[in-house]
């Protein structure tokens, strides 16, 4: 039977209820799974029982001559982003947190506020979402779309957020809850299961580090069971010009900037010393020029294949460091979201 544990990152508390942060030093919280892999993707998971969404539908993996793809904007709001709402919903619903006509909050850049705004629907939720003046204007109309009401505020990334966590309702922030990030997990099974030979590289673009770690923890799984040999090379890619993990990795001191890779901020993420210790084992960080990304975006359009400028930087970094057609590119986002 697999179990997974809540505690802190930084002193290893456990979780006492649904606080966002350590009790005990403020830290965020991480989750760890253990025991049998199971071929049936629902029981990886413990601390639900039926995920709103099926966890059996497979986003399709590509090959190319140059590389191969993943492709998560399969997804039903276009975004891998679903794969991570829909355990942490799945949860917060199972274990009575939340009820119909709850009023809830999110901050987001995007695409994480339309799976919130989805899923808040599917339960009957009152939602609002924060984002940024400079958020993306189709995104925006996508959170509308699903009902839910929008807050934008201008200032820093970190304003968009305390703005959520001070609005007097229910704060859901992604970022800090576990079973967000732990639902891509599934990710890495998918990848194990759909191919005949893991690749050497997987590129994944980086924000605030949620979908690497849960790729990083479910080949982890699949490691500790004995079904792999060892853990792909994990590649972090971030905007140069919005680069918060690199940065910190490498001792710069730059202010983020707006990059036309939107969802990806340049925020350092909540789980940095982690993430760097994953990074520094099993992968590298690197960063992209604006007019690299650029180009890889059109040249994947002439390909037939249509993503957000945030997911195209992995195919920027590919060619850029000739890596070569054993490389695994997470195409996170469909490109209509840039139109």
């Amino acid at each position: 039977m697999v179990l997974t544990k809540v505690f802190c990152s930084k002193c290893g508390a456990s979780r006492e209820n649904y606080e966002l942060v350590c009790n005990s030093c403020g830290s965020p919280f991480i989750i760890k799974v253990s025991g049998p892999y199971e071929k049936n993707m629902d029981g990886n998971f413990d601390y639900f029982e039926h995920p709103l969404i099926p966890l059996s539908s497979k986003t399709p993996v590509i090959e190319t001559p140059e590389f191969m793809a993943k492709l998560e904007f399969y997804n039903p709001t276009l975004s891998y982003k679903d794969r991570g709402m829909n355990t942490l919903f799945s949860f917060l619903s199972e274990k009575k947190f939340l009820k119909k006509g709850d009023e809830v909050s999110e901050d987001s850049s995007g695409n994480a506020g339309a799976s919130f705004a989805m899923f808040s629907q599917m339960l009957n939720l009152k939602a609002t979402v924060y984002t940024s003046v400079s958020a993306n204007p189709n995104k925006i109309r996508q959170i509308q779309g699903y009902g839910s009401r929008i807050e934008r505020i201008n200032g820093s990334r970190k304003d968009v957020e305390n703005s959520a966590k001070n609005s007097g309702l229910i704060y859901l922030g992604h970022q800090y809850w576990p079973e967000f990030y732990d639902g891509f997990r599934v990710i890495a099974y998918e990848i194990f299961e759909q191919m005949d030979h893991l690749p050497e590289n997987i590129l994944i673009p980086f924000s605030t580090g949620t979908l690497y770690l849960g790729i990083f923890e479910g080949f982890s799984h699949l490691l500790q069971n004995g079904l792999i040999d060892s853990i792909p090379t994990l590649w972090a890619i971030q905007p140069e010009i919005a680069s918060g993990m690199f940065n910190k990795m490498n001792n710069i001191n730059r202010e983020p900037e707006p990059s036309v890779a939107d969802a990806l901020t340049g925020i350092v993420p909540l789980r940095y010393s982690l993430l760097n210790s994953v990074i520094k084992t099993y992968g590298r960080c690197e960063v992209l020029a604006e007019d690299e990304i650029i180009r890889a975006k059109q040249s994947l359009l002439n390909l037939g294949i249509d993503c957000e400028y945030s997911s195209a930087i992995t195919y920027a970094t590919m060619k850029k460091f000739n890596l070569g057609k054993n490389s695994l590119l997470i195409l996170t986002g469909h490109g209509i979201k840039n139109i």
